[in-house]
């Protein structure tokens, strides 16, 4: 299956926010400039079956070519030891940070509706349940277009988005990154948004996309009012009615913490995630394939002073 990340209208998008896209037999590269002329390429989100060895070997000339400090290929095959060794024996090394969660929450939607509501946590059930009877309402918008009602649910999202961000002290994205995304998606049916209202009021909000065969959850967050109706529950709930509907196979809540991490900072969206069924799993993620290796420590140093302070 493939990333919706591996599309044109991504790479459309990513263009607005400083990459140059380079198209390399099925896939896209960004290529990211640094200061003093130095700049990094980065293949986000393939699977070993979208990628041959003889591509890699191209891809890695390509970096040489562009005098790249690096080339960070991006893979989200399951873990594995075998691919691992593969990886390392063509020169790569993994990657001092990921650009996207390794680890995430993937609910197979192939059973019936009925399996799939059985299959979650108790807990979660029974927040579903309690919600539709407290009169949560779930609005679903297809961003195909963007006119003014979309605008208005757009803006509906990010402000619940950006309270959850203000909430829990961690990196947000602007409202011009929302929008952007949105215009570079028109005349797609791949990005949704969902709203789930309570008395009128928006409570929970979430950015979907639907691409090959997997509905993502890519941004959302919840409102710290009437949280005793438990909107977020219903929400993803109907997320995940919707998605089977559209004929998805998988549901990835994407982000979470190890199994074996239950300290991490992601300790409580892993658990709310965790409500909804499914499997904890790891892919294989990053690789870098280092192309100078003094100026590759060096980026190394200061994106980890610049995370750190985040």
């Amino acid at each position: 299956m493939g990333s919706i990340l591996q599309t044109k209208q991504w790479a459309d998008f990513k263009k607005s926010f400083g990459f140059e896209i380079i198209s390399s037999d099925n896939l896209f590269v960004h290529k990211k400039q640094l200061p003093f002329g130095k700049n990094f390429l980065y293949v986000p989100e393939v699977s070993s079956s979208q990628i041959s060895g003889n591509q890699v070997e191209q891809l890695k000339s390509m970096a040489k070519q562009h005098n790249s400090i690096f080339l960070r290929l991006e893979l989200i095959d399951r873990y594995g030891d075998n691919a691992n060794k593969i990886l390392l024996s063509m020169g790569f090394k993994k990657s001092f940070e990921q650009v996207q969660p390794k680890w995430r929450q993937i609910v197979d939607l192939t059973p019936t509706r009925g399996t799939i509501l059985s299959q979650m946590k108790q807990k979660g059930r029974y927040n579903v349940k309690l919600a539709q009877r407290k009169g949560v309402q779930i609005k679903r918008v297809s961003l195909k277009e963007f006119g003014e009602k979309e605008k208005i649910v757009l803006d509906q999202f990010f402000e619940i988005y950006n309270q959850t961000v203000k909430r829990e002290g961690i990196g947000g994205r602007s409202r011009e990154y929302f929008v952007e995304m949105a215009k570079s998606f028109e005349q797609t049916e791949y990005l949704w948004v969902y709203i789930a209202y309570f008395e009128n009021k928006p409570l929970s909000a979430a950015l979907i996309s639907m691409y090959d065969g997997v509905a993502s959850y890519l941004y959302g967050g919840s409102s710290s009012q009437n949280r005793e109706v438990m909107a977020p529950y219903l929400m993803h709930w109907q997320i995940i009615v919707d998605a089977k509907e559209e004929g998805a196979k998988l549901y990835d809540l994407i982000g979470r913490s190890a199994p074996d991490n239950p300290g991490s900072k992601w300790a409580g969206i892993t658990r709310f995630k965790e409500q909804f069924g499914g499997q904890a799993v790891e892919i294989l993620g990053s690789y870098d394939f280092i192309n100078s290796k003094f100026a590759y420590q060096v980026f190394k140093l200061i994106e980890k002073r610049r995370r750190s302070e985040a």
